[in-house]
């Protein structure tokens, strides 16, 4: 899925293109197929990339969706989820009515407001879709139809004007509020894009190496012991081998780090355990003449 937008993005993490594996097995067997038959064709599963790209943009989206709170959630979803049902609506008419502040109106007033509240989601929900929103008679017949209450186009300036630009404005504020974490998981992967940048070297890459230290710092004492037990089992042939892979690993690992290492050994104790305890088999099996390691 491509990431457009924030909510162009919702939509897509939350929609399937294609049937299920079940869905494609029911219509064959409706149409009374058995195997494949010559000459027909069938959708091609050999774009995996492109499956696990869309996955993972999904994925990081749902994620984002779900650090929201669970009524923002459901306000989001009543907007732009294609599988959006009657209780997420039911939740974000509910938000808005909560939200919004109508103090210093009367009961009657506050009344129709209630049902002006969903017809704003409606409204919004028109905009974001590409359509005109709604005005004062459209919103007078639906509070009509859904309330009973006729309200009078006529006097809307001076009567509803100010209760539905508060209803609407307060519409706005939630769908920003929903639509933030998915609008920074947009911008965060936006930035692998640019050419010549690359996030994972600006950023990613020395938070990943700062919380694996801090891992490993808790746990160093025992990865030692249990990697000096394991090697000291292995026979010189078995050792043989891992002293190639060692050096493999090491000509790696500082063409990848390379002067942190000496600036920051702290980020760097995995390896230089590593390369510490390659040296001490190296004495055991009488093999010292030193070489890079």
């Amino acid at each position: 899925m491509k990431l457009i937008s924030a909510r162009q993005a919702w939509r897509d993490a939350l929609h399937e293109s294609r049937d299920s594996v079940l869905a494609s097995a029911a219509e064959r067997a409706k149409l009374g197929k058995r195997g494949r038959v010559v000459g027909e064709t069938m959708p091609s599963m050999r774009d995996s990339n492109g499956r696990c790209a869309h996955m993972l943009a999904a994925g990081l989206v749902q994620s984002a969706i779900g650090s929201l709170p669970k009524p923002l959630q459901h306000f989001g979803h009543a907007l732009y989820s294609p599988v959006a049902t009657g209780q997420d609506m039911s939740i974000a008419h509910a938000l808005v009515w909560l939200t919004v502040d109508l103090d210093g109106h009367t009961a009657k007033r506050r009344e129709v407001a209630y049902w002006m509240a969903l017809a704003a989601i409606r409204s919004h929900l028109a905009v974001v879709g590409g359509r005109e929103g709604w005005g004062p008679g459209r919103v007078c017949e639906f509070v009509q139809d859904w309330y009973g209450t006729k309200v009078s186009v006529t006097n809307w300036a001076r009567d509803w004007a100010d209760i539905w630009a508060a209803i609407a404005r307060t519409v706005d504020q939630l769908d920003a509020k929903a639509l933030k974490p998915v609008g920074a998981v947009i911008t965060r992967m936006a930035e692998r894009r640019q050419p010549g940048v690359c996030r994972w070297e600006l950023y990613d890459r020395e938070h990943a190496a700062d919380l694996r230290a801090e891992a490993y710092a808790a746990r160093r004492a025992d990865a030692r012991d249990a990697l000096r037990q394991r090697l000291t089992a292995m026979s010189e042939q078995q050792l043989r081998r891992w002293f190639k892979r060692m050096n493999a690993y090491s000509q790696a690992y500082r063409s990848e780090w390379g002067a942190d290492m000496i600036e920051t050994p702290s980020r760097h104790l995995v390896y230089i355990d590593r390369i510490a305890e390659y040296w001490n088999q190296r004495q055991r099996v009488g093999d010292v003449t030193k070489r890079v390691a």
